[in-house]
């Protein structure tokens, strides 16, 4: 916090910006902390708004009632597909003149620049892309028990056992619904490979979701929550790194601001923890891209929001913030030696041509807010009763999806 109120403590010129997000963890603050810094060089005073709670449900409803209030941010964060309907309905400062002037559509990611684009408009300054699908594993304790990578489930399981035999929790495991629909769609990937999780993510396509191979994800979903035993509890999500980095247990599938969290405790990649593809997903790259929206309000204040947009995606904020929050830059004309291995390799399958690039559905990049949020509803269900078997799962899931696909016109 000491960044954040002395820099908007300096110098009674520079323009403060109201900024809501949720950005809340180690890692995260340090990540903020060095937006604060690039924007104070510039005249720009960052006033947080952040708040607290993993995947942001919490902070998208103080958004929605501060909008319904015609007293918005001057900039939130705000993603996927609610930036596209936040757009829609007139809320969202277009950035094309940034954009231009900027060369964005030249040193951005044809990804990322597609994310940002809706209807022809750039609408929201892009931070970082993130891997959801990341396998992370204590290096130390790998080390001890003279493991090798996890690359297969074979290996994974191989794994569980010497922890387990070393008195180690295999997985670092909660069962708040986002977490676990973090994971399952990881499984989805793993289980149905990059062309029918495209057709998962289409909401139009909501028949894919009969495919067998949800009912495997479902059942691999399951089985990894089972290799800890019975004794699971719901914890943030920052717990659960946490008994990664101190050794109670050996493994973790999250997303890589995991790496930005272990990172920010004074943990090494190489040396202290390891990561890799969830097996089954090496080469491809589920995303999800952080991006700040400039809201349109009442203060009148484009001329500040637009040079917030310039600051951020500039290459000095883009190395800075990312190399602290795990991320990778959203700019394909950055030197990957700069980064550490796990967001190399990230950086790296974003650059190749050929790799499978898919949207998560967990963090918005799929899903709206309500599809989302009743996706991992039904999974939670299914993980926390036994009687509900994956045949259930899946014909609750593809109901869900269905539903949605009707309240939802074809692109």
């Amino acid at each position: 916090m000491s960044l954040l109120l002395g820099c908007t403590a300096l110098g009674a010129q520079a323009q403060t910006l109201d900024v809501l997000h949720w950005w809340t963890s180690a890692g995260e603050r340090r990540a903020v902390d060095q937006l604060v810094l690039q924007l104070d060089r510039r005249g720009i005073a960052w006033r947080d708004a952040a708040i607290p709670g993993g995947g942001g449900g919490g902070a998208m409803k103080v958004l929605n009632s501060r909008v319904l209030a015609r007293d918005p941010p001057d900039a939130a964060q705000v993603i996927g597909r609610t930036l596209a309907d936040w757009s829609d309905l007139g809320l969202v400062l277009p950035l094309d003149e940034v954009a231009q002037r900027n060369r964005w559509s030249q040193s951005l990611f044809p990804l990322v620049q597609r994310v940002i684009t809706h209807r022809g408009r750039i609408v929201a300054a892009p931070l970082g892309v993130h891997r959801i699908n990341t396998l992370f594993f204590n290096q130390r304790v790998w080390a001890q028990l003279k493991l090798g990578a996890p690359k297969t489930w074979g290996d994974v399981e191989q794994a569980a056992a010497a922890l387990r035999r070393a008195g180690i929790a295999p997985f670092a495991w909660s069962d708040e619904p986002w977490q676990i629909a973090t994971v399952f769609e990881t499984l989805l990937l793993s289980e149905g490979g990059p062309v029918l999780y495209a057709e998962l993510a289409a909401t139009q396509r909501w028949q894919a979701w009969q495919d067998p191979r949800v009912a495997k994800a479902l059942e691999r979903l399951r089985w990894l929550r089972r290799l800890n035993g019975e004794t699971v509890i719901e914890q943030r999500w920052t717990a659960s790194a946490r008994q990664l980095f101190t050794g109670d247990a050996g493994m973790l599938i999250m997303g890589d601001w995991t790496g930005g969290e272990l990172t920010a405790w004074g943990a090494q990649p190489g040396r202290d923890y390891g990561c890799a593809p969830v097996p089954g997903t090496a080469g491809m790259h589920l995303y999800s891209i952080d991006t700040l929206a400039m809201l349109v309000g009442t203060k009148k204040r484009e001329a500040e929001q637009e040079r917030m947009a310039e600051v951020v995606v500039s290459p000095a904020a883009q190395l800075a913030y990312n190399q602290a929050k795990g991320s990778v830059p959203v700019r394909d004309d950055i030197d990957p030696t700069q980064l550490d291995e796990c967001a190399r390799d990230s950086w790296q399958t974003l650059k190749r041509a050929d790799s499978p690039l898919l949207p998560s559905i967990a963090h918005r990049m799929a899903a709206d807010e309500a599809t989302k949020d009743a996706l991992a509803d039904a999974l939670h269900r299914f993980v926390k009763d036994p009687a509900v078997t994956p045949a259930r799962a899946q014909e609750r899931l593809a109901a869900l999806i269905r539903s949605a696909a009707r309240a939802t016109p074809s692109q």
